[in-house]
């Protein structure tokens, strides 16, 4: 028996790199698939496109929807599958010919609910190998936790799910958070695996020539969807009968990060907002009270970030500000040497 394979893919203006990610999966080694394309209102050719595919591959299923957003699309996805196994495909992303025939051979081997793989990470500096999954065959839920929420791991793709644990469980993406809600996905869904396997292979290639970067005017609207998220994975931690310092460690880290980011963003867009209004955005970051809640944790091996920390910490908002100009401005420098001594190589 060869079960059927739904492999989801939401659609939204994305013209320029439809046909590549299409035309992917429909060359996959195993073929007993349906591609489930939701057009999520896109306003460009996107939907000529996905249709001239169609025309030629009856595998190809497509559903139009006005514009509600990826997790609305993808749960459309969801409800429309026919498949035993689920897979999420970025309509800007392709993935490896074997990419399904090896996920599923694996599930099927190791009796697992959840299998993940490694990806390509391609980007304006190259092509990168990486993988969140350090294990093959067997881990534990908590570890499997733990290795999610680092990195990228957290995200949909890259997996392949079980049809009968979404239905059986009413798993959807939550419409509410517009970041990070592929992660709480993954991770309710985790909450009801067996088991769990990975293989080493970096299969899904992850396009990040396609993004666009968060604004530089801090979105009060960003800060708390993200503050949102750690709220669910609270719930999710506690759930998992995971420890309460754990918990505070992973939640802790995951606010740290975000704020160091977003003043290094004040920083790298200082001549654009100026200072003025950096201070005033990364005052109002700081003062936020789920922040300022585990601000007192915040700690760091790295050398980069510690006076970050140290700055944030006793409210010296400018020069955290100043300090990341200056990190930014060696970085570019960095950045241009090492482009100059490739030229002269070549």
């Amino acid at each position: 028996m060869f079960p059927k394979v739904s492999v989801i893919v939401p659609v939204y203006n994305c013209e320029k790199f439809i046909s590549k990610c299409i035309d992917s999966i429909i060359h996959q080694t195993y073929s007993n698939i349906e591609v489930v394309i939701v057009n999520d209102g896109s306003t460009d050719r996107s939907e000529e496109i996905v249709n001239g595919f169609k025309e030629k591959d009856a595998r190809i299923v497509y559903y139009y929807q006005d514009n509600s957003g990826p997790s609305d699309a993808r749960n459309h996805g969801i409800n429309k599958s026919t498949g035993e196994y689920l897979a999420f495909i970025d309509s800007d992303d392709t993935v490896d010919r074997y990419y399904i025939e090896l996920l599923l051979d694996k599930m099927k081997t190791s009796e697992a609910d959840l299998v993940c793989c490694g990806y390509k990470d391609i980007s304006e500096y190259g092509v990168l190998n990486y993988t969140d999954f350090d294990f093959e065959n067997s881990t534990s839920l908590h570890l499997f936790i733990d290795m999610v929420c680092k990195g990228t791991g957290g995200v949909l793709w890259s997996k392949l799910y079980k049809k009968e644990i979404i239905s059986e469980y009413n798993l959807k993406m939550d419409k509410s958070i517009f970041m990070s809600e592929d992660l709480i996905f993954v991770l309710q869904y985790a909450l009801h695996c067996k088991s769990f396997a990975a293989i080493k292979g970096h299969l899904y290639y992850y396009n990040r020539l396609n993004q666009n970067s968060i604004s530089s005017n801090i979105s009060i609207d960003y800060i708390q969807n993200y503050i949102a998220v750690c709220k669910h994975l609270e719930k999710i931690y506690f759930i998992a009968d995971m420890h309460e310092n754990k918990t505070k460690e992973i939640i802790t880290k995951r606010i740290q990060d975000m704020v160091i980011n977003l003043v290094q963003l004040q920083s790298r867009n200082i001549k654009v907002i100026g200072m003025k209004n950096a201070i005033y955005n990364v005052k109002k970051i700081l003062s936020i009270q789920y922040i300022e809640r585990h601000m007192d944790n915040f700690s760091s091996n790295s050398i980069l970030c510690k006076p970050y920390i140290f700055l944030m910490k006793n409210k010296f908002v400018k020069p955290s500000i100043v300090y990341g100009v200056c990190l930014n401005t060696l970085r570019e420098l960095i950045m241009k040497l090492s482009k100059r001594r490739i030229n002269n190589k070549t």
